[in-house]
């Protein structure tokens, strides 16, 4: 889609997450938190910037160079980090803006998002949850349109009722983007330019504005702390789970194993209970694994069977028997 653009917002500390490596590179299943976004956004354009604050030199040289950058020297709020993309960018078209910490989108999301956007001035993605605490509020007018996104701190008691909450996901005519963008003010508790009060400008001038609602609405809310690290993990890992029983690999309790994205199980294989299945592991055809095992980047051959044992790397062979108690390693 030449006409479509991305900005990643990469910029932020994440500072509940309480560690020395920026929270976008935080992994899940053996993959880090920003790449999930960016393989996803690829698949829609490959016209994608990221923009980098908060630990950038450790972004970039983990993420590399395929990648366009843009350093937010001070993080002054997600309006301010568009604005700083939005020097790289071209006078028209349209602009998905997405969130580094938000792993669980994926491609068909981000296209029924643009898809959404007909001729809007700005899409929202949205999600409805139990407890909107902490999210910004969608504000909608009579007649169902968004009228305007208040953030937690800012809403009044009325306004904190609202369980349908901004994503930090939207879809922009890059035009008027960028004639919004300047009158962003700082009026709110954090004194940060917000990028959802581009929307209630737009919507003053008489532009329309749309939303996008994610009917899961786990898949849309971005991650702040280590908890909601380890929900994202559990979702990611129900997922690589089903995915393999379906190709025909046999998994006795799946909540009772870990398995990282890019592991490869041939059919007709069984995984037992306890088993930790790490990056670069490929397993054949037929095979038994576990219980108890634990294999990472190892090639494990048709029919091997490997129980109660740790395999690091190398090839594990056709046909063979390993463990219990093993540990095979490679040189």
């Amino acid at each position: 889609m030449s006409d479509v653009w991305t900005v990643v917002l990469a910029a932020g500390e994440g500072k509940r997450m309480y560690s020395s490596l920026p929270k976008v590179l935080h992994p899940l299943c053996g993959k880090r938190m920003l790449e999930y976004i960016l393989e996803s956004a690829v698949e829609l354009t490959e016209q994608i910037l990221i923009v980098v604050g908060h630990g950038a030199f450790q972004v970039r040289e983990t993420i590399g160079n395929r990648w366009s950058y843009v350093y937010q020297e001070r993080q002054l709020g997600t309006g301010h980090a568009v604005m700083e993309a939005l020097k790289k960018l071209p006078g028209e078209g349209k602009l998905l803006v997405l969130c580094g910490d938000t792993p669980l989108l994926k491609a068909s999301h981000l296209k029924q998002l643009l898809e959404s956007f007909h001729r809007h001035a700005a899409v929202v993605a949205t999600v409805t949850v139990p407890d909107p605490t902490g999210y910004g509020r969608v504000v909608r007018d009579q007649n169902g349109q968004v009228d305007r996104i208040v953030e937690d701190r800012d809403a009044s008691a009325e306004e904190k009722k609202i369980s349908e909450v901004n994503t930090g996901t939207y879809c922009f005519d890059l035009e008027l983007l960028k004639y919004y963008l300047p009158h962003l003010g700082t009026d709110n508790v954090q004194n940060e330019y917000y990028l959802p009060d581009v929307v209630t400008l737009m919507r003053k001038d008489g532009y329309t504005t749309g939303t996008y609602c994610l009917d899961d609405y786990r898949l849309g809310l971005g991650i702040n702390n280590r908890a909601q690290l380890a929900e994202a993990v559990g979702i990611i890992q129900e997922n690589i789970s089903q995915k393999l029983m379906k190709s025909g690999v046999t998994i006795d309790i799946p909540g009772s194993v870990f398995i990282d994205v890019d592991v490869q199980i041939g059919p007709e294989s069984v995984i037992r209970p306890g088993c930790v299945l790490e990056k670069g592991t490929v397993i054949g055809e037929s095979c038994v694994i576990g219980p108890g095992t634990h294999i990472t980047g190892a090639v494990v051959g048709d029919g091997a069977v490997v129980r109660q044992s740790v395999v690091s790397g190398g090839a594990v062979e056709k046909g063979s028997e390993i463990g219990p108690f093993e540990h095979i390693k490679k040189k």
